[in-house]
């Protein structure tokens, strides 16, 4: 069985649908990595700002099939989160929400109110009620004997059990580097797949993901989220597949609904 972890898709419904056509993906096991809503419905590109599109319930849509009824996994991220704590009547989460893609969000779920109650109260009714529900139910890893799927990754101060919610959906420089600045060693003994942070953040020279490892030795850690509305304009849907061991098999790139090798660099102009 081989295993293709998908990246952060942040309402990308189309690059979704594309990538999800790709003959290669699929015959694999698909594992998604959160954060299917929010996104900047612009692309910055040289010249001028692009529209994208952004389809929140289209994705969510797309993944609850998945997941119900073709045996996939997906796993929460803090924006999904923030859809989740919004309908509990978490007002911080409400805020956090608000100023970090909610409110557009919100006018594209059909709520036409700021109102942190009313927001609250269309969660948890129909039609929105079933993707709060849905949500509900996410789990916060998946993991085989090989390999640990998380939103953003672990914090190496504590084991693994020890592990909180808001280190595994929010954490991202302390599990990415060392007091050096060079990648952290990976002390779990695991391949680790991880979204949360979009490359081009980081290092935008191109590439759609990081492999992560201290020395030629050590394990590698895959950060995954290529930037999917994110404003970049080089950003899209990243699919990382592995084999059950955690041995690379392919690597997939979506952007403007184009499936492009993952493995090559994409400067788009």
């Amino acid at each position: 069985m081989n295993y293709t972890f998908v990246g952060d898709i942040h309402s990308a419904s189309d690059d979704l649908s594309a990538l999800l056509s790709d003959p290669f993906i699929e015959g694999t096991r698909l594992v998604f990595l959160g954060d299917y809503i929010d996104g900047i419905a612009t692309r910055h590109e040289s010249a001028h700002d692009k529209p994208q599109l952004i389809n929140p319930l289209r994705v969510l849509e797309i993944v609850m099939d998945r997941v119900n009824n073709h045996g996939d996994t997906a796993i929460l991220g803090n924006h999904d989160d923030f859809w989740i704590e919004t309908a509990r009547g978490n007002d911080l989460a409400y805020q956090t929400w608000r100023i970090n893609g909610g409110a557009h969000t919100w006018r594209k779920l059909g709520i036409h109110s700021s109102n942190s109650i009313v927001v609250a109260d269309s969660l948890n009714h129909e039609p929105l009620k079933k993707y709060t529900r849905f949500l509900e139910t996410l789990p916060l890893i998946w993991k085989n004997e090989h390999i640990l799927a998380v939103h953003a990754g672990v914090n190496w101060e504590y084991s693994f059990k020890e592990q909180t919610k808001d280190d595994l959906m929010w954490i991202r420089d302390k599990y990415y580097f060392d007091n050096s600045s060079n990648w952290h060693h990976n002390d779990l003994g695991k391949v680790i797949v991880t979204g949360h942070t979009p490359v081009q953040t980081i290092a935008n020279d191109g590439r759609g993901y990081f492999k992560m490892q201290s020395d030629e030795d050590d394990i590698p850690r895959y950060l995954i989220d290529a930037g999917s509305r994110s404003g970049a304009s080089n950003g899209g849907i990243f699919a990382l597949t592995l084999d059950e061991q955690g041995n690379e098999v392919s690597k997939r790139w979506v952007i403007n609904g184009n499936v492009f090798d993952g493995d090559k660099t994409h400067q788009m102009k």
